[in-house]
């Protein structure tokens, strides 16, 4: 079932000045009732305090996510990640998931409520079994260090595309993920059975990035529904297109090659609704349409006026 709306609002108003940005925030919250947004977080680079202002004065609750965390550090170091199977850089990932844990800390303690951490595998260069065990383990310390110091925070693993290293299009576009979802929902199954007196990590969908596979994201989000591990939420949002298949670029339904559309939305509400668990839906778009940038506000409103359609 589903219990909520999220909005990646930083995804369509990045690049406008904090405070323009934190007015899309306000806006958000007041004239179309989403006060849960997807946001990213960077180690050592805080939210602008426009933002954070208006976000405690809408009484906020936040989705962080952290894969802009591992693909801006990934393109100079490709062994970075939390399924490194260089320790030395599994170690310096989940030390910058830390930072970021201090960061959501202080943001709880101002009054905003972090809903999730979201984290990610890294990419891939070595063996799955070798990466699904380095994963493992920083998703068992991971989850201690965060219940320590946010209670109230889960942790939660995003889902994204995993091409093969040899496939043209260069990373970030693709190619972020070490593990296939089979590959991490066993592994996430066995740290949520490592000790069951904590809380399951879920899993987390982009419906983008899961086009960037090549595959329908719908046979996805089933094959998780049908697995032991909760589905906690769904984002949804297009791709880009291109002539060696879909880039991580986060087209809306407004670009008819997104591949993903208003029906596409329908039919995940249809699954997602068939679930007895709880299920928050999402949407996280940028401004792209081919070789096009839309308004700002055409792109918000969009986003906005679907998602409160569907929930």
């Amino acid at each position: 079932m589903i219990t909520g709306k999220v909005l990646g609002v930083y995804a369509s108003v990045g690049h406008l000045l904090p405070a323009e940005q934190a007015e899309w925030y306000r806006k958000a919250a007041g004239e179309w009732g989403i006060d849960t947004f997807e946001i990213p977080i960077l180690a050592g680079v805080p939210l602008a305090s426009e933002i954070v202002d208006v976000l405690i004065e809408v009484d906020a609750s936040l989705v962080v996510t952290l894969v802009a965390q591992w693909a801006t550090v990934g393109q100079k170091s490709p062994a970075y990640g939390l399924s490194s199977v260089e320790e030395s850089f599994r170690q310096i990932a989940i030390l910058d998931a830390c930072a970021v844990a201090q960061q959501c800390q202080s943001l709880s303690e101002r009054g905003i409520h972090i809903r999730h951490m979201v984290l990610h595998t890294g990419q891939r260069c070595g063996e799955t079994i070798s990466h699904a065990i380095a994963f493992y383990r920083s998703l068992v310390d991971l989850r201690q260090l965060v219940t320590d110091v946010m209670p109230d925070c889960r942790l939660a693993v995003e889902v994204t595309d995993s091409l093969p290293s040899n496939h043209p299009t260069p990373f970030p576009a693709a190619k972020k993920a070490a593990l296939t979802l089979t590959s991490l929902i066993q592994t996430v199954t066995s740290v949520n059975q490592k000790n069951v007196s904590s809380y399951s990590i879920p899993l987390i969908v982009n419906w983008g990035r899961l086009l960037v596979n090549g595959t329908p994201p719908l046979s996805g989000i089933e094959q998780i529904l049908m697995s032991d591990v909760h589905l906690a939420g769904v984002i949804l949002s297009g791709a880009g297109a291109s002539e060696d298949g879909f880039l991580d670029s986060h087209n809306s339904h407004l670009d008819p090659n997104s591949g993903f559309s208003t029906a596409d939305a329908a039919s995940c509400v249809t699954v997602l609704e068939s679930s007895e668990e709880p299920i928050f839906l999402g949407m996280k778009c940028s401004n792209k349409k081919g070789d096009e940038q839309l308004l700002v506000a055409e792109v918000m409103a969009a986003q906005a006026e679907l998602l409160n359609q569907i929930n």
